[in-house]
């Protein structure tokens, strides 16, 4: 046991004296946990610090029609009034240039003739010509503009869907002979007026509802509680990585070799191997939340829940660490594998944004990530979940390690040029 203490913690040793490894380990979390923080609004307010920063949206109704008039009350309503600061304005030329100046996210223009022109024809049940909203989005805030427009897609889609209702049904009623063919336009009329009038388009086109990123937990959810372990997790890999290139670079320099040649056996040298990567992740997922818990004031919940997390994190990143160096066989291909996997697990697992939709092949390919398991257990931690909502993340995360321990071991043994014959 002293023999794979003493190789797991010369390894540890090498990689935390390597000074530019330490920066990228540690720092490089620490920078975009705060710049994240910062973008957001909820840099350094504890448990207590507010949600995402209100998206600032300016609103040019040039047309005075009834649905752009529900345009404009839900976009400054208070249904969104959480999500979006919006401002009325009667300049479209001001509106673009405050766009432009990065002080506004997004500058919706609602045209004249936009709302007849999603009107049918009581007589005929045709739509005038298309009169399309105009949206400008900063390049400066693109998630920002993104959600606008997204709420305005909304709307227009649910006011084309109403149209299509209406024409449906005078067509229906006009073959079945229920309604006389004078009667049509008022009975076209009255439909529209039902599902265009200011009362129904106030609440029926859209419906805005509200939730926490988090599954349970209090209402007060910091988003820092999700920035910080997000990092922290994209990092593990490149953490895990050093550890492995060790494999391959000690082998090609013979120190391998010259272990062997020592009273330890084959088993010990790679036990030792293994515990250092693992402990390198551990220690530098350890390190990342001391250090976010006193600069940040975050709150992660339940220490025990904490420490099984991070231990089952390190453990399933070991072993994507031990598979990649399987398939290596240089230091150089090692460190290149491992920067994509790093990047492409953070993407798939949700690292960068919270709620990051997928198609459902990307949804599934995210559960192989020990990214996505560790996230939401952290989350639910910080949401004030007990250690009962870590049964599914830890038996996922602990089993993806065995399967590939496993797979690891059948590669290395199956590679010509095995790492402990040199």
């Amino acid at each position: 046991m002293n023999k794979i203490l003493t190789i797991m913690w010369k390894d540890i040793s090498i990689i935390f004296r390597d000074g530019a490894a330490l920066v990228l380990m540690i720092a490089g979390p620490l920078v975009l946990t705060l710049g994240l923080g910062l973008i957001t609004g909820s840099f350094g307010g504890g448990d207590d610090a507010p949600t995402i920063s209100r998206i600032p949206v300016l609103v040019v109704d040039q047309d005075g029609g009834a649905l752009a008039v529900a345009l404009d009350d839900l976009l400054r309503g208070d249904d969104l009034s959480g999500l979006l600061a919006a401002e009325a304005w009667n300049d479209e030329a001001a509106a673009r240039e405050s766009v432009g100046n990065g002080d506004a996210a997004a500058a919706v223009i609602i045209p004249a003739g936009f709302s007849a022109s999603l009107m049918p024809d009581p007589t005929s049940g045709q739509l005038p010509a298309p009169v399309a909203l105009r949206l400008y989005g900063d390049p400066g805030s693109p998630i920002g503009a993104a959600v606008v427009r997204t709420v305005t897609e909304e709307f227009t889609n649910q006011a084309v869907n109403n149209v299509a209702a209406i024409q449906i049904g005078l067509t229906q009623l006009a073959t079945s002979g229920a309604v006389a063919p004078d009667d049509l336009p008022a009975v076209g009329q009255a439909m529209g007026e039902q599902l265009f009038g200011a009362e129904a388009t106030a609440g029926a086109l859209i419906t805005v509802r509200a939730e926490s990123v988090a599954t349970g937990g209090t209402a007060g959810f910091n988003p820092m509680a999700f920035f910080a372990p997000a990092m922290a997790l994209l990092f593990l890999m490149y953490a895990v990585t050093l550890g492995a290139r060790s494999l391959i670079t000690e082998r090609r320099e013979g120190t391998l070799a010259r272990m062997l040649a020592a009273p330890v056996n084959a088993a010990q040298v790679l036990s030792g191997k293994v515990a250092g990567i693992f402990m390198t992740g551990f220690l530098q997922m350890s390190v990342l939340i001391l250090l976010t818990t006193l600069m940040y004031q975050l709150n992660w919940g339940n220490p025990l829940g904490v420490l099984l997390l991070i231990a089952a994190a390190a453990l399933a990143a070991t072993g994507w660490g031990l598979l990649l160096a399987s398939l290596s066989s240089n230091a150089g291909q090692i460190t290149t594998l491992g920067t994509a996997a790093m990047l492409i697990f953070g993407i798939l697992g949700g690292s960068f944004v919270p709620g990051m939709e997928f198609g459902p092949l990307l949804q599934y390919a995210g559960m192989i990530t020990p990214n996505r398991w560790a996230q939401d257990g952290f989350i639910s931690l910080a949401s004030g979940d007990g250690l009962a909502s870590l049964v599914t993340p830890l038996t996922a995360l602990v089993l993806m390690a065995l399967i590939l321990f496993a797979l690891s071991a059948v590669l290395f043994r199956r590679r010509q040029s095995s790492i402990l014959t040199g």
